[in-house]
């Protein structure tokens, strides 16, 4: 995979696994935060008492979450010239959460908008059908053009996700620069970077999981998806790494 990635990227990858045990900790970290959502979604919530204990796993399992990455990004935030990594920052991580938190709060708004305004897509898709109708001068469904509101509504909350990235980055590695982060976020070379990771770590790995072998019986399909889910999420956790470790070298103007 390292091989069809430009130089700034092989760099970080190499980053990401030379440092084993912050790839083993997100393995095992993020597999621990899926498996607390799920048990959470299957708890009963018919009594205020469990309401008021589900809200506070929630809130266990969210600041976990937020602590678990952003280790990933101080570890890797202001890699010097001589790739020097700052890694084993746990702590030092924990203690930078109250200026992490802003970026993650506001994080958390823009899904919630995305997915509010995602409860508006049959009546978007009705009004842009019209209006390609009169455009193009004949009819077009809106069976045609369903896909288009909800791929642009992706597309436009990852953007603004990973334009707060550069800012998380700088509050979890302990200091703050907005003008240096927002012009990182603005740079081509940031993006491009984000293309090929969001290509690697989530393109790829929504390919592999739906991705159905033509194997016969219940040993081979049950291998097959293990392994198929196994790669994805590898791929998954070895991308989000690898765009942090990115970001903390974007963050020296090392590449420049």
């Amino acid at each position: 995979m390292s091989a069809a990635f430009p130089e700034l990227e092989r760099r970080a990858l190499g980053e990401v696994w030379g440092q084993k045990k912050l790839l083993g900790a997100h393995l095992v970290g993020n597999a621990l935060l899926l498996w607390a959502v799920y048990a959470l979604l299957g708890r009963p919530d018919q009594t205020v008492w469990q309401l008021v204990v589900s809200a506070l796993l929630a809130l266990v399992v969210l600041f976990a979450a937020v602590w678990l990455h952003g280790t990933a990004l101080a570890a890797f935030h202001g890699v010097g010239q001589a790739g020097t990594l700052r890694v084993g920052l746990p702590w030092a991580s924990l203690r930078r959460l109250p200026k992490l938190l802003p970026w993650v709060l506001l994080a958390a708004a823009l899904l919630a908008l995305a997915v509010w305004l995602a409860g508006y897509g049959p009546r978007v898709t009705v009004y842009l059908s019209s209006r390609f109708t009169l455009w193009l001068r004949a009819p077009v469904s809106p069976q045609k053009i369903e896909w288009v509101y909800p791929a642009l509504l992706r597309s436009l909350c990852l953007i603004g996700l990973l334009v707060l990235l550069p800012l998380a980055s700088q509050a979890a590695g302990g200091g703050f620069s907005k003008r240096q982060a927002l012009e990182m976020a603005a740079a081509w070379r940031y993006w491009l970077a984000c293309a090929l990771l969001v290509l690697a770590g989530i393109y790829l790995p929504g390919r592999l999981i739906w991705w159905i072998l033509p194997v016969q019986g219940l040993f081979l399909e049950t291998l097959s998806m293990l392994v198929r889910f196994s790669l994805a999420y590898l791929l998954a956790v070895t991308a989000w790494l690898t765009l942090a470790a990115v970001i903390g070298r974007l963050s020296t103007k090392e590449e420049e």
